[in-house]
């Protein structure tokens, strides 16, 4: 399991702080869980891609399966260096 923290970067521009555990995380497939206060955020901030910067450095495009007020379920993969978000 791959844990750690970071940030969600979501489609109006904020961030949500966040941790995350990936149960599944290979190269081009990874599949887990962010941990985060949804609550005070719209649902239809969830309904397009959103974007996981890890402290670690890496960028995480991600799609939300499902979620409750304090996680998501997660799909995505990891961005190419050349593509991540400074």
């Amino acid at each position: 399991m791959l844990t750690g923290t970071g940030s969600v970067a979501l489609r109006s521009g904020r961030r949500l702080p966040a941790k995350y555990q990936f149960g599944t995380h290979e190269e081009h497939h990874w599949v887990g869980y962010l941990i985060c206060d949804t609550q005070i955020v719209d649902p239809s901030e969830f309904s397009c891609k959103i974007l996981l910067q890890c402290e670690s450095g890496i960028a995480i495009e991600l799609a939300v399966t499902d979620w409750m007020d304090r996680y998501m379920v997660v799909v995505g993969r990891p961005l190419p260096e050349f593509d991540r978000v400074a």
